[in-house]
């Protein structure tokens, strides 16, 4: 969890091209960011992951960025849950990015967001209890 943390905390951070949302020279990373590190696409799905994040959590109210926040954390655990893993975790990354384009497009039909964005939480929480 302190990872995924990090890694949120990395979103707010200015980085290089093609860098990943967290300090790869950290101590205490987990096999997944190892890999992550090590691996040039995952490290670009995850800068991509990390920018769309920021982009999304700019145009949300306090409580919707909450939200945000507590659905990355958990996205972070399951990330974790890949280790070394590039091809899980490159389908994690695919599978978060449709999460994100559903949840764009929630906040692009305007009057009815709100329960848009319920219902996409809604789907996602359903998901991971799977």
């Amino acid at each position: 969890m302190a990872a995924a943390a990090l890694g949120l905390v990395g979103l707010c951070a200015p980085g290089a091209a093609q860098a990943p949302s967290f300090d790869c020279s950290a101590r205490g990373l987990s096999r997944a960011e190892i890999a992550i590190c090590q691996d040039a696409q995952l490290s670009r799905l995850d800068e991509q992951l990390g920018r769309r994040l920021a982009s999304l959590g700019r145009r949300l109210n306090f409580g919707q960025y909450l939200g945000l926040r507590h659905w990355h954390s958990g996205w972070g655990e399951r990330r974790a849950d890949c280790a070394g893993d590039r091809g899980c975790l490159a389908a994690t990354y695919r599978a978060q990015g449709r999460f994100l384009d559903r949840l764009q497009q929630c906040l692009d039909t305007g009057v009815r967001r709100r329960g848009c964005l319920r219902a996409t939480l809604g789907i996602e929480h359903e998901t991971v209890r799977r």
